[in-house]
């Protein structure tokens, strides 16, 4: 069967189309992206349907949007952002090509669809209902260490989850669980804790019973799973959900446990720790909770949680011993030397644990050493990730330096002369040698100690210019590191700035939806340039300095006379927000990247397109010419190589743990510099 996704069809279902690769009733395609046909729907409401779809012989799930609505856009997009770089059995598994844009034929308007793994099985609140009765606590340690091991994966990445519940977790025929609806996830940043640290507008996610404290009020952390994950685990282990139980209404600790008397004091002790009110009393990492669940033996041998240490300071946590019953409680000092002199037994036992851990680390090294050698043997050069070298050869080639632990980089600019390279973080700036790969000098705070999100260094490279979350524009002497002139340039966040050629005018873009130029000597406004309908993320200014392209959430690029501030021209097409913007050297094509995945190059003169680049599997952010005009460079998931003449990707660069955000070429085009929210910035030779 062939089902039409067309919502207008009026036959949808016909069986007269299966085998067709266009409905006869509608005429809009039914082989979706060349792989994807619909078999049946399995479900809908609100603003979205799901269907299975057969891609290949294989069965999968399609997840489609049906109305514009941006939250819902944003939210969904999300999704596809996280599951796309996540990859573990616990996770369903999204192609990098599984999110795409669908219009039906002969309409204008547009639906998101993401294609994933088809879990096989049921959701632990429907598996519990059928069951008719509570978990073990074998079946509890197991499915904890579980969930403990797909929350590792996600919050390395930068991200956590914000919606767990029985409901959002499935179960397998094997009894492999899995982490489902990724809508809701955040990404870890500056800027998100900024906001909510400022009392700002952080969509709120509640389930009753689930939900921590801290979200309700709208201020999530990575811990609001730990706590969402506990109250999931007094669902199984008790057959109610968390409402059903008091709180102390002087702790707030959850009153649960003579509903589990199957429960061992240690189990529960856990599941407590994993629900204490305060996040920073929590466990603070999912590796904290695994280590937890390694000290528990469940055959009647005494057991003795572990001391853990949690930022906020020490942390005591109570055991009990299975065989005396009696109650045991340690506190370990983070600073205790490893050694047992004067130590008891229970600080012995966590000795004993970190030996274990030092050694396992120095097997580690043993293992970078060797990657480092191979690599240096192969390619002439020592790998900076050495770690992901055997899993990323095609990349390591290319690269020639990383930089660490540097913040998460939310923009990098180049001097003209390729020597001097300038990276922002929240509320710091750092100006690097890009030779010796060292910091010549740092710049904290700035910006109101609020988020830097956009930087451009003049022509002439004395000058760099920075904008940020407190709403302004910031000049500064590039040499010295002083600041030169503050200019309260907009009425919201600024994502976006330009030299001109001859560095007399400076453009910036801002979430107020304008472009403002300024004069760079004096500091003073020359125009501001109004019509956006949403806010402005990119702006670049052509060579000969007579255009400026903006692109906005709108998901329009508009190229603007400079002399005398009249729209020329408006280029649509995207089905997103367009995130970057930039002319070809020659500056005869404009490039507009965007959250649909795509790239797109039109002509100047007239705005039409000439060339659409698909290979990106999420949002594209960043792109730039190389100055040789043959590639062009994207980043998003990735690193994307095109090649101009072609239209083909030339090679893709892995290796940053999160998604590039910012590009930059030197110009003699044979570096690349690339920043990610990973705390990294990467320096490769251009391929």
């Amino acid at each position: 069967m062939s089902y039409c996704l067309n919502p207008k069809c009026p036959n949808p279902s016909d069986p007269a189309n299966s085998g067709r690769s266009a409905c006869i009733h509608c005429g809009s395609e039914l082989l979706l992206q060349g792989r994807y046909r619909l078999v049946a729907p399995l479900g809908g409401g609100g603003f979205g349907r799901t269907f299975e779809v057969d891609d290949n012989g294989a069965r999968r799930v399609l997840k489609v949007l049906l109305k514009e609505h941006p939250k819902a856009v944003e939210l969904f997009k999300q999704e596809a952002d996280v599951l796309v770089r996540l990859r573990h059995p616990g996770i369903p598994k999204v192609d990098r090509d599984g999110y795409f844009i669908f219009t039906p034929a002969h309409g204008t308007e547009f639906f998101h669809c993401l294609v994933m793994e088809k879990i096989a099985g049921a959701n632990l609140q429907d598996w519990l209902k059928h069951r008719g009765r509570p978990i073990s606590q074998e079946q509890a340690l197991n499915w904890l260490k579980q969930l403990s091991e797909i929350l590792d994966q996600v919050h390395r990445l930068n991200y956590f989850h914000r919606d767990i519940k029985p409901h959002n977790i499935m179960c397998k025929p094997n009894g492999q669980l899995v982490l489902i609806d990724f809508g809701t996830a955040r990404e870890v940043s500056g800027t998100y804790f900024a906001k909510v640290g400022q009392g700002g507008n952080v969509t709120g996610i509640v389930s009753p019973g689930y939900t921590p404290p801290e979200q309700t009020n709208g201020k999530a952390v990575p811990q609001s799973d730990f706590f969402a994950l506990g109250r999931t685990f007094v669902y199984l282990l008790t057959g109610k959900p968390p409402t059903a139980f008091p709180e102390n209404p002087r702790t707030g600790k959850l009153m649960w446990r003579k509903g589990a008397p199957q429960v061992s004091d240690p189990l529960a002790n856990v599941i407590d720790y994993l629900m204490a009110p305060f996040p920073g009393n929590r466990p603070q990492s999912p590796q904290m909770v695994l280590q937890c669940l390694e000290e528990i033996h469940l055959d009647g041998a005494e057991t003795q949680l572990p001391t853990q240490l949690p930022t906020t300071g020490q942390t005591k946590i109570r055991g009990t011993s299975g065989a005396a019953g009696a109650t045991k409680h340690t506190s370990i000092n983070r600073l205790r030397p490893l050694n047992s002199a004067g130590l008891n037994q229970s600080e012995k036992e966590v000795l004993g644990w970190k030996k274990k851990l030092l050694a396992g680390a120095a097997v580690l090294m043993l293992g970078i050493g060797a990657s480092q050698i191979y690599g240096s043997m192969r390619y002439g050069v020592f790998p900076a990730n050495p770690v992901w070298l055997l899993s990323s050869l095609p990349s390591s080639q290319f690269l020639q330096r990383s930089l660490d632990n540097v913040g998460s980089v939310n923009a990098i600019a180049l001097s003209p002369d390729g020597q001097t390279l300038v990276s922002a973080s929240f509320g710091t700036m750092r100006i690097w040698n890009v030779k010796t790969g060292r910091v010549v000098r740092t710049l904290n705070p700035v910006h109101s100690k609020k988020s830097v999100n956009t930087l451009a260094v003049s022509p002439d490279g004395s000058m760099l210019a920075s904008g940020g979350d407190d709403n302004n524009v910031i000049l500064w002497d590039l040499k010295t590191g002083r600041r030169v002139r503050t200019i309260a340039a907009h009425k919201a966040a600024v994502n976006a700035i330009a030299f001109s050629s001859d560095g007399k005018i400076l453009a910036s873009g801002s979430d107020d939806k304008t472009v403002r130029l300024w004069n760079v000597k004096t500091g003073s406004r020359l125009r501001t340039l109004s019509g956006h309908a949403g806010g402005v993320n990119a702006i670049a200014l052509s060579r000969d300095g007579k255009t400026l392209a903006s692109g906005s959430d709108d998901k329009t690029v508009r190229l603007w006379n400079l002399d005398t501030g009249e729209v020329r021209r408006i280029i649509t097409g995207h089905g997103g927000a367009v995130n970057a913007v930039a002319f070809s050297p020659n500056g005869q094509v404009l490039a507009s990247a965007s959250s649909d995945n795509t790239i797109r190059l039109s002509n100047v003169q007239d705005g039409k397109r000439t060339r659409t680049f698909k290979g990106h599997s999420s949002w594209v952010r960043t792109i730039a010419f190389s100055p040789d005009n043959r590639t062009l460079i994207s980043g998003g998931g990735d690193i994307i190589v095109w090649d101009l003449k072609t239209g083909k990707e030339r090679t893709t660069l892995s290796g940053h743990g999160q998604f590039v955000n910012s590009v930059a070429i030197t110009k003699d085009s044979k570096t690349l510099v690339s920043g990610s929210p990973d705390h990294t910035i990467k320096i490769w030779r251009m391929p």
